[in-house]
This record gives C-alpha cells, sequence and structure tokens, in this order.
C-alpha cells in the first residue's frame, strides 16, 4: 500500500483527469431505438430483440463479433477522447455528420465486469483483453504495438483503438450526456428525446469530431 493508500482505478482516473468515457453511436441508425428503448443494446440482445439477420443494420462492424466472442455481452467505449480512426472507417461519407458520441458513467470503469484492451480488442481473438487495476494502466504504457507514449495528452491511450469494454445491456441512466457536433443535430436530438420524456443533457462540442492533433501525421 502506498503513501496515499491502496491504488485503485478510481485513482488513477482522477491522477490521469480522465472525465470522458465515450461510445460513439450512428446518429440516424441507432440513437432513435435508444432514445426509444431507453437501452443501450449489446450485440447479444440486438440479436435477440431484432433476430440475427435484423441485428447486422445495428452493427458498426458485423464481422468483429466472429472474431472475439466475448464481444457479443459488451460495449465499446473510448477515454478521452474518439476512436476517430474506426469513425472514419465505418463512414462512408463526412464521420461527423453521421455520429453522436454518449458520455457514460465513469464510475462504469471500476465495475469488475469492465474490462481493457490497450489496442483494438478484436486484435488476435481478444488476445489482449485484460481487467482490473493493471488493465487500466496497460492502456497508458509507454509503447503499444509500435504507437509511443511520448507527446500524448495524459488522459488518452497509447494506442489510438484502444477499448473499454462494458458489460452491457445499459440503461439510457448510464448516459448524462450526449456530445454532438452542431446546433442542427442538438435540436433533433432534443426534438427525439422529448417524445420519450428524457432528460438528456446535449453539448454541442465540435472539438470532438475533428482529427486530433496528436495523431496528426501517424
Amino acid at each position: 500500500m502506498g503513501l496515499f493508500g491502496k491504488p485503485t482505478i478510481g485513482r488513477e482516473i482522477r491522477r490521469r483527469d480522465v472525465t470522458l468515457l465515450l461510445h460513439s453511436t450512428h446518429l440516424y441508425k441507432n440513437l432513435p431505438s435508444i432514445l426509444e428503448d431507453g437501452t443501450l443494446h449489446t450485440v447479444r440482445t440486438l440479436r435477440v430483440r431484432h433476430g440475427v439477420e435484423k441485428a447486422v443494420r445495428f452493427l458498426h462492424d458485423p464481422r468483429r463479433y466472429e472474431q472475439f466472442a466475448v464481444g457479443l455481452d459488451y460495449l465499446n467505449a473510448s477515454l478521452s477522447f474518439p476512436n476517430t480512426q474506426l469513425l472514419y472507417g465505418r463512414s462512408k461519407t463526412d464521420w461527423k455528420a453521421e455520429w453522436v458520441h454518449l458520455a457514460l458513467d465513469l464510475e462504469l470503469l471500476d465495475h469488475p465486469d469492465t474490462l481493457f484492451c490497450p489496442v483494438s480488442a478484436a486484435a488476435e481473438f481478444g488476445k489482449y483483453v485484460t481487467r482490473g487495476l493493471d488493465g487500466f494502466r496497460a492502456l497508458f504504457a509507454d509503447e503499444v504495438h509500435g504507437q509511443m507514449r511520448e507527446g500524448l495528452p495524459k488522459n488518452v491511450p497509447t494506442h489510438p483503438q484502444a477499448e473499454v469494454l462494458l458489460r452491457g445491456p445499459l440503461p439510457i441512466t448510464s448516459v448524462p450526456a450526449i456530445f454532438v457536433p452542431t446546433a442542427d443535430v442538438a435540436r433533433e436530438i432534443e426534438r427525439l428525446g422529448s417524445r420519450h420524456s428524457l432528460s438528456i443533457r446535449i453539448e454541442t462540442t465540435p472539438q470532438l469530431f475533428v482529427w486530433p492533433k496528436w495523431l496528426v501525421g501517424k
């Protein structure tokens, strides 16, 4: 035990100034059903709800779950900044116009079922997925698969595709805020939310919808 008590994920969160745990979802395909159903579904619960074939239209990458079976019961999230490489690769047009970011309760990071992966969780069939304090710290290692820590903000994981995996499904009460790129998108989400008596803070944050400066040139 250290001078200030036992190391915990909560202490690491504060030490690194981590204030955002983000789940990015498709504005048109996913968000309306999330607001209507009040639930962030996993692949498994989507398949139960819609059937295997119809559930595919809600998935960002259907092939991923054939390679990473544990992902069927988990929601992927990122720390401090969205996974822009994923979003750019999944969008056939301007990704900034197709996605929103759901802020999730930071307490989920310390849940015993939460998993961490310093790279994409699907890499080598989930080989690098870990849990607990060591798993959280691994996100910020000095070197991760050729990516170096030098020059990064202290709250940003070393590898741009590092993931937090949250056991789901999750209730929409786990979402204190939705970050959107423009005021027009904010108004549309307010309209959708009002139909279901949902009270979620909506913030227009264009800075979360641009390529981060620490990835430019990489």
